[in-house]
Protein backbone atom coordinates (compact mmCIF):
# COMPACT_ATOMS: atom_id res chain seq x y z
CA UNK A 1 0.00 0.00 0.00
CA UNK A 2 1.30 3.55 -0.73
CA UNK A 3 1.38 6.60 1.28
CA UNK A 4 1.75 9.86 -0.36
CA UNK A 5 3.17 12.76 2.15
CA UNK A 6 5.48 15.79 2.28
CA UNK A 7 9.24 14.09 2.50
CA UNK A 8 10.85 14.18 5.62
CA UNK A 9 14.18 16.34 5.89
CA UNK A 10 15.93 12.63 6.42
CA UNK A 11 14.53 11.63 3.08
CA UNK A 12 16.22 14.38 0.94
CA UNK A 13 19.33 12.23 0.43
CA UNK A 14 17.38 9.51 -1.09
CA UNK A 15 15.13 11.93 -3.00
CA UNK A 16 18.13 13.64 -4.54
CA UNK A 17 19.58 10.13 -5.82
CA UNK A 18 16.20 9.40 -7.48
CA UNK A 19 16.07 12.55 -9.23
CA UNK A 20 19.61 12.31 -10.06
CA UNK A 21 19.20 9.02 -11.65
CA UNK A 22 15.44 10.10 -13.16
CA UNK A 23 17.02 13.18 -14.49
CA UNK A 24 20.65 12.57 -15.61
CA UNK A 25 20.88 15.87 -17.56
CA UNK A 26 20.96 17.54 -14.30
CA UNK A 27 24.29 16.56 -13.70
CA UNK A 28 24.39 15.69 -9.91
CA UNK A 29 26.87 13.60 -9.52
CA UNK A 30 29.63 14.38 -7.18
CA UNK A 31 29.34 14.97 -3.37
CA UNK A 32 29.14 18.44 -3.71
CA UNK A 33 26.42 18.77 -6.33
CA UNK A 34 24.40 16.32 -3.93
CA UNK A 35 24.67 19.11 -0.79
CA UNK A 36 23.93 22.09 -3.45
CA UNK A 37 21.07 20.30 -4.62
CA UNK A 38 19.93 19.91 -1.13
CA UNK A 39 20.35 23.45 0.09
CA UNK A 40 18.34 24.23 -2.87
CA UNK A 41 15.46 21.70 -2.64
CA UNK A 42 15.26 22.81 1.30
CA UNK A 43 15.85 26.52 0.42
CA UNK A 44 12.48 25.82 -2.24
CA UNK A 45 10.13 24.67 0.92
CA UNK A 46 10.92 28.10 2.81
CA UNK A 47 8.35 29.37 0.20
CA UNK A 48 4.90 28.32 1.66
CA UNK A 49 3.34 28.19 -2.17
CA UNK A 50 5.85 24.98 -2.59
CA UNK A 51 5.34 21.49 -1.19
CA UNK A 52 7.95 18.34 -1.43
CA UNK A 53 5.70 15.51 -1.85
CA UNK A 54 7.14 11.96 -1.47
CA UNK A 55 5.02 8.46 -2.42
CA UNK A 56 5.93 5.83 0.08
CA UNK A 57 5.86 1.68 0.23
CA UNK A 58 6.82 -0.02 3.05
CA UNK A 59 8.25 2.79 4.36
CA UNK A 60 10.77 3.52 1.37
CA UNK A 61 10.58 6.58 -0.74
CA UNK A 62 9.75 5.57 -4.36
CA UNK A 63 9.21 8.62 -5.79
CA UNK A 64 8.63 12.41 -5.48
CA UNK A 65 7.45 15.54 -6.82
CA UNK A 66 7.34 19.03 -6.07
CA UNK A 67 3.78 20.93 -5.61
CA UNK A 68 3.09 25.00 -6.68
CA UNK A 69 0.34 26.74 -5.65
CA UNK A 70 0.22 29.17 -8.33
CA UNK A 71 -2.49 31.85 -8.95
CA UNK A 72 -2.81 32.33 -12.80
CA UNK A 73 -4.69 34.79 -15.07
CA UNK A 74 -7.42 33.11 -17.01
CA UNK A 75 -8.98 34.91 -19.20
CA UNK A 76 -8.67 38.18 -17.29
CA UNK A 77 -9.59 36.38 -13.95
CA UNK A 78 -7.12 35.50 -11.50
CA UNK A 79 -7.43 31.95 -10.36
CA UNK A 80 -5.73 29.64 -8.08
CA UNK A 81 -3.89 27.08 -10.02
CA UNK A 82 -1.92 24.03 -9.21
CA UNK A 83 1.54 23.28 -10.58
CA UNK A 84 3.51 20.27 -10.25
CA UNK A 85 7.16 19.45 -11.74
CA UNK A 86 10.40 17.47 -10.84
CA UNK A 87 8.35 14.00 -10.61
CA UNK A 88 10.75 11.61 -10.52
CA UNK A 89 10.62 7.59 -9.80
CA UNK A 90 13.44 5.59 -8.57
CA UNK A 91 14.67 3.57 -11.27
CA UNK A 92 14.25 0.00 -9.74
CA UNK A 93 10.35 0.88 -8.94
CA UNK A 94 9.31 1.95 -12.63
CA UNK A 95 5.95 0.62 -14.20
CA UNK A 96 5.14 -0.23 -10.52
CA UNK A 97 2.16 2.90 -11.32
CA UNK A 98 4.52 5.05 -8.79
CA UNK A 99 3.77 8.44 -10.88
CA UNK A 100 0.18 7.07 -11.97
CA UNK A 101 -0.27 7.38 -8.66
CA UNK A 102 2.01 10.44 -7.60
CA UNK A 103 -0.42 12.08 -10.30
CA UNK A 104 -3.39 11.46 -9.12
CA UNK A 105 -2.66 12.24 -5.89
CA UNK A 106 -2.20 15.97 -7.32
CA UNK A 107 -4.92 16.05 -9.17
CA UNK A 108 -7.47 14.87 -6.13
CA UNK A 109 -5.13 17.47 -3.48
CA UNK A 110 -5.83 21.06 -6.07
CA UNK A 111 -9.63 19.60 -6.50
CA UNK A 112 -10.32 19.66 -2.66
CA UNK A 113 -8.52 23.03 -2.66
CA UNK A 114 -11.04 24.04 -4.71
CA UNK A 115 -8.56 24.47 -7.97
CA UNK A 116 -10.42 23.97 -11.14
CA UNK A 117 -7.21 23.84 -13.45
CA UNK A 118 -3.76 22.71 -12.86
CA UNK A 119 -0.32 22.79 -15.30
CA UNK A 120 2.86 20.91 -15.77
CA UNK A 121 5.59 20.65 -18.19
CA UNK A 122 5.86 17.46 -19.53
CA UNK A 123 9.17 15.11 -19.84
CA UNK A 124 6.90 13.30 -22.40
CA UNK A 125 4.06 14.92 -23.75
CA UNK A 126 1.63 11.71 -24.69
CA UNK A 127 2.19 10.65 -21.34
CA UNK A 128 0.80 13.01 -19.57
CA UNK A 129 -2.25 13.73 -22.53
CA UNK A 130 -2.74 10.10 -21.68
CA UNK A 131 -3.76 11.35 -18.02
CA UNK A 132 -5.80 14.10 -19.48
CA UNK A 133 -3.27 16.69 -20.05
CA UNK A 134 -3.97 19.04 -23.10
CA UNK A 135 -1.35 21.15 -25.36
CA UNK A 136 -1.08 24.72 -24.66
CA UNK A 137 0.50 27.42 -27.45
CA UNK A 138 3.81 25.85 -28.86
CA UNK A 139 6.84 28.02 -28.28
CA UNK A 140 8.76 29.45 -31.25
CA UNK A 141 12.64 29.32 -30.57
CA UNK A 142 14.32 32.22 -32.83
CA UNK A 143 17.99 32.73 -34.10
CA UNK A 144 18.48 36.23 -35.66
CA UNK A 145 20.93 39.34 -36.20
CA UNK A 146 20.56 42.45 -33.93
CA UNK A 147 20.86 44.01 -37.14
CA UNK A 148 17.19 42.34 -38.39
CA UNK A 149 15.56 44.31 -35.31
CA UNK A 150 13.77 47.58 -36.17
CA UNK A 151 16.03 50.23 -34.50
CA UNK A 152 14.47 53.37 -32.95
CA UNK A 153 15.56 56.88 -32.29
CA UNK A 154 16.14 56.48 -28.36
CA UNK A 155 17.56 54.48 -25.38
CA UNK A 156 17.13 57.26 -22.90
CA UNK A 157 15.17 55.18 -20.58
CA UNK A 158 17.18 52.09 -20.65
CA UNK A 159 19.63 51.70 -17.30
CA UNK A 160 20.91 48.38 -16.18
CA UNK A 161 18.69 47.13 -13.09
CA UNK A 162 20.52 45.80 -9.73
CA UNK A 163 19.13 44.50 -6.81
CA UNK A 164 17.50 47.28 -5.63
CA UNK A 165 15.42 47.48 -8.82
CA UNK A 166 13.53 44.15 -7.96
CA UNK A 167 10.80 45.51 -5.86
CA UNK A 168 10.32 48.04 -8.64
CA UNK A 169 10.51 45.00 -11.34
CA UNK A 170 7.93 42.75 -9.43
CA UNK A 171 5.37 45.41 -9.92
CA UNK A 172 6.26 45.80 -14.04
CA UNK A 173 5.60 41.67 -13.52
CA UNK A 174 2.68 41.71 -11.42
CA UNK A 175 0.89 44.84 -14.18
CA UNK A 176 2.51 42.52 -16.85
CA UNK A 177 0.38 39.34 -15.35
CA UNK A 178 -2.71 41.09 -15.23
CA UNK A 179 -2.60 42.03 -19.28
CA UNK A 180 -2.01 38.40 -20.22
CA UNK A 181 -4.06 35.49 -20.55
CA UNK A 182 -2.37 32.44 -19.05
CA UNK A 183 0.42 34.49 -17.01
CA UNK A 184 1.75 32.74 -13.72
CA UNK A 185 2.17 34.77 -11.08
CA UNK A 186 5.72 34.38 -10.37
CA UNK A 187 6.97 33.41 -6.99
CA UNK A 188 8.84 36.42 -5.17
CA UNK A 189 12.27 34.57 -4.18
CA UNK A 190 12.91 34.45 -8.29
CA UNK A 191 13.83 38.32 -8.11
CA UNK A 192 16.75 37.09 -5.48
CA UNK A 193 17.52 34.80 -7.60
CA UNK A 194 18.53 36.93 -10.57
CA UNK A 195 20.47 39.14 -8.88
CA UNK A 196 22.68 36.50 -7.50
CA UNK A 197 23.62 34.76 -10.79
CA UNK A 198 26.48 36.61 -11.92
CA UNK A 199 25.64 36.01 -15.57
CA UNK A 200 22.43 37.08 -15.64
CA UNK A 201 22.37 41.27 -17.12
CA UNK A 202 19.00 43.18 -16.66
CA UNK A 203 18.25 45.97 -18.57
CA UNK A 204 15.00 47.81 -17.80
CA UNK A 205 12.91 51.00 -19.10
CA UNK A 206 12.57 53.29 -16.18
CA UNK A 207 10.11 56.06 -15.94
CA UNK A 208 10.39 57.76 -12.87
CA UNK A 209 10.83 55.26 -9.91
CA UNK A 210 8.36 52.91 -12.16
CA UNK A 211 10.00 50.07 -13.91
CA UNK A 212 7.94 49.79 -17.61
CA UNK A 213 9.42 46.83 -19.31
CA UNK A 214 12.88 45.09 -18.95
CA UNK A 215 14.67 42.46 -20.73
CA UNK A 216 16.67 39.34 -19.08
CA UNK A 217 19.93 37.85 -21.37
CA UNK A 218 23.05 35.84 -20.99
CA UNK A 219 25.94 35.83 -23.24
CA UNK A 220 27.27 32.77 -24.62
CA UNK A 221 30.06 32.03 -26.64
CA UNK A 222 29.56 31.15 -30.59
CA UNK A 223 32.87 28.91 -30.21
CA UNK A 224 34.40 27.88 -26.91
CA UNK A 225 37.71 29.17 -28.75
CA UNK A 226 36.77 32.57 -29.66
CA UNK A 227 36.06 35.17 -26.71
CA UNK A 228 34.75 38.27 -28.60
CA UNK A 229 31.95 36.52 -30.41
CA UNK A 230 28.61 35.54 -28.83
CA UNK A 231 24.89 35.45 -29.05
CA UNK A 232 22.48 36.73 -26.52
CA UNK A 233 20.39 34.21 -25.09
CA UNK A 234 16.78 36.22 -23.90
CA UNK A 235 15.94 34.69 -21.07
CA UNK A 236 12.77 37.15 -20.17
CA UNK A 237 11.31 39.90 -21.97
CA UNK A 238 8.47 42.25 -20.32
CA UNK A 239 7.01 45.20 -22.00
CA UNK A 240 3.86 47.27 -20.91
CA UNK A 241 3.62 49.06 -24.19
CA UNK A 242 5.18 49.64 -27.83
CA UNK A 243 7.26 52.22 -26.98
CA UNK A 244 9.26 50.45 -24.20
CA UNK A 245 9.19 48.16 -26.62
CA UNK A 246 10.82 49.78 -29.00
CA UNK A 247 13.62 51.14 -26.98
CA UNK A 248 14.23 47.77 -25.25
CA UNK A 249 14.64 46.00 -29.47
CA UNK A 250 16.79 49.31 -29.93
CA UNK A 251 19.20 48.30 -27.50
CA UNK A 252 19.10 45.15 -28.58
CA UNK A 253 19.82 46.32 -32.21
CA UNK A 254 23.23 48.27 -31.13
CA UNK A 255 24.74 45.45 -29.85
CA UNK A 256 24.92 44.31 -33.89
CA UNK A 257 29.15 44.32 -33.35
CA UNK A 258 29.65 41.83 -30.71
CA UNK A 259 26.48 39.70 -30.74
CA UNK A 260 26.16 37.01 -33.53
CA UNK A 261 22.85 36.23 -33.16
CA UNK A 262 20.35 36.52 -30.56
CA UNK A 263 17.86 33.48 -29.36
CA UNK A 264 14.81 34.03 -28.24
CA UNK A 265 11.80 31.53 -26.73
CA UNK A 266 8.57 32.98 -27.83
CA UNK A 267 4.55 31.72 -27.07
CA UNK A 268 3.94 35.07 -30.23
CA UNK A 269 3.05 33.82 -33.16
CA UNK A 270 3.03 36.82 -34.34
CA UNK A 271 7.13 37.69 -33.65
CA UNK A 272 8.61 37.14 -37.21
CA UNK A 273 6.79 40.09 -38.70
CA UNK A 274 8.86 42.58 -36.31
CA UNK A 275 12.31 41.11 -38.27
CA UNK A 276 13.73 42.67 -41.30
CA UNK A 277 15.11 38.70 -42.00
CA UNK A 278 13.38 36.08 -40.03
CA UNK A 279 15.92 33.64 -41.05
CA UNK A 280 17.30 31.42 -38.48
CA UNK A 281 20.95 30.86 -40.31
CA UNK A 282 20.25 27.21 -41.10
CA UNK A 283 19.47 27.83 -44.51
CA UNK A 284 16.95 24.91 -44.75
CA UNK A 285 13.88 24.76 -47.00
CA UNK A 286 10.72 23.18 -45.78
CA UNK A 287 9.13 22.18 -48.84
CA UNK A 288 7.92 22.98 -50.79
CA UNK A 289 9.68 26.35 -50.65
CA UNK A 290 9.74 27.91 -47.56
CA UNK A 291 12.66 29.55 -45.07
CA UNK A 292 13.53 28.00 -41.98
CA UNK A 293 12.55 30.85 -39.02
CA UNK A 294 12.38 28.96 -35.78
CA UNK A 295 12.14 26.05 -34.10
CA UNK A 296 9.11 24.74 -32.52
CA UNK A 297 8.11 22.69 -29.10
CA UNK A 298 5.64 21.92 -27.31
CA UNK A 299 5.68 22.96 -23.46
CA UNK A 300 3.51 23.57 -20.68
CA UNK A 301 0.09 21.73 -20.58
CA UNK A 302 -2.66 22.41 -18.58
CA UNK A 303 -5.73 20.21 -17.51
CA UNK A 304 -9.13 20.59 -15.69
CA UNK A 305 -9.72 18.95 -12.94
CA UNK A 306 -13.49 20.24 -11.91
CA UNK A 307 -15.33 21.45 -14.91
CA UNK A 308 -18.03 22.92 -13.30
CA UNK A 309 -16.15 24.87 -11.04
CA UNK A 310 -14.14 26.68 -13.96
CA UNK A 311 -17.16 28.09 -15.31
CA UNK A 312 -18.16 29.36 -11.71
CA UNK A 313 -14.54 30.75 -11.62
CA UNK A 314 -15.51 32.63 -15.10
CA UNK A 315 -19.08 33.94 -14.00
CA UNK A 316 -18.08 37.17 -15.15
CA UNK A 317 -15.90 36.56 -17.99
CA UNK A 318 -17.81 37.46 -21.66
CA UNK A 319 -17.80 34.66 -24.06
CA UNK A 320 -18.32 36.81 -26.45
CA UNK A 321 -21.71 37.97 -26.67
CA UNK A 322 -22.63 34.31 -27.26
CA UNK A 323 -26.17 33.06 -26.09
CA UNK A 324 -26.28 29.26 -25.96
CA UNK A 325 -27.68 26.87 -24.00
CA UNK A 326 -24.75 24.11 -24.20
CA UNK A 327 -24.26 20.74 -22.32
CA UNK A 328 -20.93 19.13 -22.07
CA UNK A 329 -20.26 15.96 -22.16
CA UNK A 330 -16.37 15.34 -21.16
CA UNK A 331 -14.65 11.86 -20.93
CA UNK A 332 -11.81 11.66 -18.06
CA UNK A 333 -10.31 7.64 -18.07
CA UNK A 334 -7.72 8.92 -15.41
CA UNK A 335 -9.93 11.40 -13.22
CA UNK A 336 -13.41 9.97 -13.02
CA UNK A 337 -14.76 12.33 -10.85
CA UNK A 338 -14.67 14.74 -13.25
CA UNK A 339 -16.37 12.76 -16.17
CA UNK A 340 -19.70 13.37 -17.55
CA UNK A 341 -21.90 16.45 -18.69
CA UNK A 342 -22.15 19.91 -17.63
CA UNK A 343 -24.88 21.95 -18.98
CA UNK A 344 -23.87 26.01 -19.62
CA UNK A 345 -26.33 28.49 -20.38
CA UNK A 346 -24.32 31.18 -22.06
CA UNK A 347 -26.63 34.32 -22.12
CA UNK A 348 -24.82 37.39 -23.42
CA UNK A 349 -22.23 35.66 -23.39
CA UNK A 350 -22.07 35.00 -19.48
CA UNK A 351 -21.74 31.59 -17.97
CA UNK A 352 -24.81 30.14 -16.13
CA UNK A 353 -24.57 26.82 -14.53
CA UNK A 354 -27.88 24.42 -14.63
CA UNK A 355 -28.40 21.42 -13.19
CA UNK A 356 -31.95 20.79 -14.91
CA UNK A 357 -33.44 22.18 -18.07
CA UNK A 358 -32.61 21.62 -21.86
CA UNK A 359 -29.98 22.25 -23.82
CA UNK A 360 -29.56 23.50 -27.48
CA UNK A 361 -26.36 21.67 -28.47
CA UNK A 362 -24.03 18.99 -26.70
CA UNK A 363 -20.63 18.79 -27.30
CA UNK A 364 -18.67 15.20 -26.64
CA UNK A 365 -14.38 15.33 -26.38
CA UNK A 366 -11.55 14.55 -24.22
CA UNK A 367 -11.13 16.59 -21.07
CA UNK A 368 -7.44 17.32 -22.51
CA UNK A 369 -8.74 18.56 -25.43
CA UNK A 370 -11.25 20.14 -23.61
CA UNK A 371 -8.33 21.79 -21.16
CA UNK A 372 -6.70 23.07 -24.22
CA UNK A 373 -9.62 24.58 -25.60
CA UNK A 374 -10.86 26.27 -22.44
CA UNK A 375 -7.71 27.92 -22.33
CA UNK A 376 -7.75 29.22 -26.16
CA UNK A 377 -4.86 27.07 -27.18
CA UNK A 378 -7.04 25.29 -29.84
CA UNK A 379 -10.22 26.48 -31.43
CA UNK A 380 -13.15 24.36 -31.36
CA UNK A 381 -13.58 24.04 -35.49
CA UNK A 382 -10.34 22.76 -35.53
CA UNK A 383 -11.20 19.88 -32.87
CA UNK A 384 -14.26 18.76 -34.92
CA UNK A 385 -12.51 19.16 -38.07
CA UNK A 386 -9.78 16.70 -36.77
CA UNK A 387 -12.57 14.66 -35.20
CA UNK A 388 -11.21 14.81 -31.70
CA UNK A 389 -14.77 16.90 -30.68
CA UNK A 390 -18.46 15.76 -31.29
CA UNK A 391 -20.88 17.94 -31.68
CA UNK A 392 -24.83 17.12 -32.04
CA UNK A 393 -25.91 19.73 -34.33
CA UNK A 394 -23.55 20.75 -36.75
CA UNK A 395 -25.69 23.99 -37.69
CA UNK A 396 -24.07 25.47 -33.67
CA UNK A 397 -20.32 24.67 -34.86
CA UNK A 398 -19.72 28.40 -35.43
CA UNK A 399 -21.67 29.50 -31.96
CA UNK A 400 -19.47 26.99 -30.33
CA UNK A 401 -16.28 28.51 -31.76
CA UNK A 402 -17.13 31.99 -31.26
CA UNK A 403 -17.81 31.14 -27.74
CA UNK A 404 -14.71 29.71 -26.93
CA UNK A 405 -12.85 32.07 -28.77
CA UNK A 406 -9.84 34.40 -27.07
CA UNK A 407 -8.21 37.27 -29.18
CA UNK A 408 -5.15 36.61 -26.99
CA UNK A 409 -3.79 33.30 -26.74
CA UNK A 410 -2.07 32.04 -23.57
CA UNK A 411 1.54 32.59 -22.62
CA UNK A 412 3.00 31.91 -19.49
CA UNK A 413 6.80 32.76 -18.76
CA UNK A 414 7.16 30.70 -15.51
CA UNK A 415 9.46 27.31 -15.47
CA UNK A 416 8.61 24.72 -12.93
Amino acid sequence: MSIIRKIAKKDYDTFIDIVANAYPGMRIISQEDKKKTRSDLLNMIKDPAIHHYGLYRKGKLLGGMALYDFTMNILSEKAKIGGVGLVAVDLLHKKEKVCKEMISFFLERYRKKGVSLVALYPFRPDFYGRMGFGYGIKVSQYSFKPSDLPSGISKTHLHFLKKKDKGAIRKCHYRFFEQRHGMILDLSPKWDRIFEFPEAKVVGYKKGNDILGYVIFTFKKVQEDNWIKHNVIIREFVYENREILLELLTFLHTQLDQVDRIIYGTQDDNFHHILFDPRDGSDRIVKPLAHETNIQGVGIMYRVINTGAIFRMLKDHNFNDQNCRLNIMLRDDFFKINEGKTTVHFVRGKPYLKNRGGYDVEIQLDVSHFSSLIMGAVDFKALYDYGLAEISNDKYIDVVNRLFFTRQKPMTMTQF
